[in-house]
């Protein structure tokens, strides 16, 4: 979503003791028609319903940004380790790789071989999961899973045995790793921060991520804490919404969505706009009706970038705060096929089924977020960018 995705969702104080593990993503440039490419992925993944150490001594592993499309990383299965390379996803709730049993997987990439693993135990349920032109299949293995240098045991995931080639056949990573609530997964099955907790590895049920833009280095998922090389100022905290036990996800409440200042009329009296906080969309999405006034007030952006600086901030009210982002943030910026630099706004009208909107990376990319099980809330924060106030490009 210029970079284009949407999540699994929509289509449908580091302290002492237990570790802090960050895991560091990563990010490759793309041409414009790659970006669209990639956000047509996201958005087909989104119809479906149902270590070094950080400035704080953390332990951090990286993660890749997919020119500010794709974010994954690492993340090892068995004994000995089979690496794979994930997206890290806040709208979905289970993990899931290709088998090496997959009967049309892409050739590429890492394909899980139980008979490889001394710790691997069959578990023998199926799943499908749905998605716009077509289905995952598969069924739930348990096998010790590592991230960041830190080892979860037993943990329940998904052998993919056969795939939708139109959603994941050109896609640069192998499989996902959902970091929704439980309630959202197959099989409800444990996310890997709960077994983190209660296998006594990390001592905090919280999750931040950092997200660097335009191909810099640096993207950061803290597991267990967050990281203050990251991030300027104090956190603010918005509570999970009511909502979330009727569609359950990071579903937080934004009382108004302004546009240069001024009311947009996107948000429902009283109930105002329910938002995802989701790492796995590249755009913020919302309600056709709804999003459309958005991008009426907003206006166009010039393919050829000459008027991206000049649009209007937008503005979400949230917990009482007021969270700005201007278009440096929502204006996604890419190349096309020949090398010249196109723009696109990082917006998009979606029809989820429900009016629910998706707060995505070009917020994520201004603001360092943490997800807080144990208090149920999610924190923002100012992201410091690349070389400011002496960040740490990894």
């Amino acid at each position: 979503m210029v970079a284009r995705r949407l999540s699994a969702l929509s289509l449908l104080l580091g302290s002492a003791g237990a570790a802090v593990v960050s895991l560091q993503l990563t990010h490759k440039p793309k041409t414009l028609s790659e970006i669209k490419r990639a956000s047509q992925r996201r958005a087909e993944i989104g119809q479906r319903f149902a270590a070094s150490l950080s400035a704080d001594g953390i332990p951090s592993v990286s993660l890749t940004d997919v020119e500010d499309a794709e974010y994954y990383g690492e993340v090892d299965i068995g004994t000995p380790a089979q690496k794979f390379s994930v997206i890290y996803d806040t709208g979905s709730s289970n993990l899931w790789v290709p088998s090496k049993k997959c009967t049309n997987c892409k050739p590429r990439g890492g394909h899980y071989d139980a008979s490889a693993s001394k710790s691997t135990a069959a578990n023998g349920k199926s799943f499908t999961l749905q998605y716009g032109t077509g289905n995952c299949q598969g069924f739930l293995t348990n096998d010790n899973i590592q991230l960041g240098g830190l080892s979860v045991e037993n943990f329940t995931f998904g052998e993919v045995t056969s795939e939708a080639k139109d959603v994941f056949g050109q896609a640069p990573f192998d499989g996902i790793l959902g970091m929704g609530p439980p309630a959202a997964a197959v099989d409800q099955t444990p996310m890997p921060m709960d077994m983190l907790v209660k296998q006594g590895k990390i001592q905090h049920n919280i999750f931040a991520f950092y997200l660097a833009s335009g191909g810099k280095k640096g993207s950061t998922l803290t597991v267990g804490g967050t990281d203050s090389q990251f991030h300027t100022g104090d956190f603010h905290y918005v509570p999970v919404s009511v909502g979330a036990h009727l569609l359950p996800y990071w579903l937080v409440t934004a009382g108004d969505i302004k546009i240069g200042g001024k009311s947009s009329g996107a948000c429902y009296p009283f109930l105002g706009c329910q938002m995802v906080v989701d790492t796995g969309t590249s755009v913020f999405a919302g309600p056709p009706s709804a999003m459309n006034k958005v991008i009426a007030e907003i206006g166009n952006v010039s393919a050829d970038c000459s008027n991206a600086a000049s649009l209007p901030t937008i503005t979400l009210t949230m917990g009482g705060k007021d969270f700005e982002l201007g278009p440096e943030f929502y204006v996604l910026r890419g190349k096309d096929d020949s090398g010249k630099e196109q723009c696109e706004l990082g917006l998009e009208a979606v029809n989820a089924g429900v009016p629910i909107w998706i707060l995505g990376d070009p917020f994520l990319r201004k603001y360092y977020t943490v997800w807080d099980s144990e208090q149920n809330r999610v924190g923002f924060a100012l992201a410091k960018q690349p070389g400011q106030d002496g960040l740490l490009v990894i």
